[in-house]
């Protein structure tokens, strides 16, 4: 078990490497000047000797190789430098939003997971049923809207029109209560779980009726066995392989973050990125993928602990 364990912990490390290797080369190709997020409009009218000068003063005149050891060794002692759009330190901005992102993952999560199971369980005991079929077609409605289209009729429905529910941020002006805050978590919360409670529920579902065509249920029944301890089993069983099914939905989660904080101009790590995207703001880029890839690492590492919990064929396997 702990060598188990010490391996993830080794793979996770490896893919921040890798990871944190592919982020600084993609943006450091892309096209764009970073003194633009420094002169924003004014930065037609720079000379090139000025802009070099730029580039000079913020290291930019040097290879990437060197530019990506630099950063990495700052890093390594928590030091993510300044944003060239505004002077801020990346750290402190990564720590203001930190909070607002996770919030809205674990409420997301958490609620769509467990209406998930909810749903598709409901319908997967209740196999070729009317409830059945309109479950799948709900589901497969769901996955083929996108999120953004979601919250924008969300945005017009309950902002606009209604009147019932804010359309962006995370408090009102002159308010900043817990009830306040969960009123302005509820659109953006619903979007995301939109975006994902269909294909969760369509797999318990059919992982359900997978499980009540076994042979065991039918051997189940034929010795008499009550209804709810057939069901229970079956239940258990279907939840084993949505751990893994989850675990791997984790990172379209914080993905999709990014579309869902710019449509509700919610102040997360997802906006933080879109926002430094245009000016190249490289300091803010590459510490907002390296916080979210962390945290989505270690979302999955504990996805994997609790897999490891809840099957007993994959414990035996890993204590060989």
């Amino acid at each position: 078990m702990k060598r188990y364990v010490l391996k993830r912990l080794i793979q996770s490390i490896v893919v921040m490497f890798i990871m944190s290797i592919c982020s600084f080369a993609l943006i450091n190709a892309a096209p764009g000047e970073p003194a633009a997020a420094i002169y924003g409009g004014q930065m037609d009218k720079l000379t090139q000797a000025e802009k070099d000068r730029i580039n000079e003063n913020l290291g930019l005149d040097q290879p990437v190789i060197i530019r990506y050891g630099n950063w990495l060794a700052e890093v390594s002692h928590g030091n993510f430098g300044y944003s060239y759009a505004n002077g801020q330190n990346v750290g402190k901005m990564i720590k203001e939003r930190m909070p607002n992102t996770m919030t809205l993952f674990l409420s997301s999560f958490v609620l769509t997971v467990i209406l998930s199971i909810a749903v598709g369980l409901f319908a997967g005991l209740h196999p070729d049923s009317m409830i059945d079929r309109v479950i799948t077609i709900i589901s497969i409605t769901l996955n083929g809207i996108p999120s953004v289209l979601v919250g924008i009729i969300l945005i017009l429905l309950f902002s606009v029109v209604l009147g019932w529910l804010p359309s962006s941020g995370v408090t009102s002006m002159f308010s900043d209560t817990l009830k306040d805050r969960i009123i302005h978590l509820i659109l953006p919360t619903v979007t995301v779980m939109f975006s994902h409670i269909g294909s969760f529920s369509r797999f318990i579902q059919e992982g359900m009726k997978e499980e009540l065509d076994s042979y065991y249920v039918y051997v189940a029944r034929a010795n008499h066995m009550s209804k709810w301890d057939i069901y229970r089993g079956a239940m258990k069983n279907a939840l084993v392989p949505f751990v893994n099914y989850v675990g791997t939905h984790v990172p379209s989660f914080f993905s999709g973050f990014v579309v869902i904080e710019t449509v509700f101009a919610y102040p997360g790590l997802g906006n933080m990125i879109v926002n430094a995207i245009p000016v190249k703001d490289y300091p803010v880029l590459m510490g907002g993928i390296l916080v979210t890839g962390i945290v989505v690492i270690i979302s999955m590492l504990l996805v994997d602990l609790i897999d490891l919990a809840l099957n007993p064929k994959l414990r035996k396997a890993v204590t060989r």
